[in-house]
């Protein structure tokens, strides 16, 4: 597989944003997701990549290049510099491979993926920062989610 090109960030851009977001697609998190961007000041200032699963593509290596190469794209063109990666409960990605017990186990395993995720940007990307969230849906719609870093 032929090397992804590092990006160096380029400081003359007139539209500038810090982080690049990766969330999973599900449908019921989005407007609880965006309130929580809002909150915590990422909406307007993030670039955003939805996925099933978030992160766990990368991890997995089906989604690797595409994940890498998008984080290199916010780097490059909007100087991004910080890797948020949100992953949630109840999670379609997740249940489709693996059967959990309890949302503890969900949660154990998203949170290693989390970590070797964290690892394989950092290691395509030495100086950009990640964080990881934890989003635990209250309910099956997503009507009341808490947001947790990790």
């Amino acid at each position: 597989m032929e090397k992804i090109k590092k990006y160096s960030i380029n400081n003359n851009m007139s539209h500038i944003c810090k982080s690049i977001l990766i969330h999973c697609i599900d449908f019921r998190l989005i407007e609880k997701t965006r309130d929580w961007m809002k909150e915590n000041g990422y909406l307007g200032d993030c670039d955003v990549v939805s996925l099933a699963g978030a992160s766990k593509a990368l991890v997995d290596g089906d989604g690797k290049d595409l994940i890498l190469k998008q984080i290199g794209v916010c780097s490059k063109l909007h100087c991004g510099s910080k890797v948020i990666l949100l992953h949630h409960s109840d999670c379609g990605a997740y249940k489709n491979s693996y059967q959990f017990n309890s949302l503890e186990e969900e949660k154990e395993k998203q949170i290693e993926d989390m970590e070797n995720a964290a690892k394989l940007i950092k290691d395509t990307y030495p100086d950009m920062e990640v964080i990881k969230f934890w989003a635990e849906m209250k309910d099956g719609e997503g009507r009341e989610v808490k947001f947790i870093r990790i």
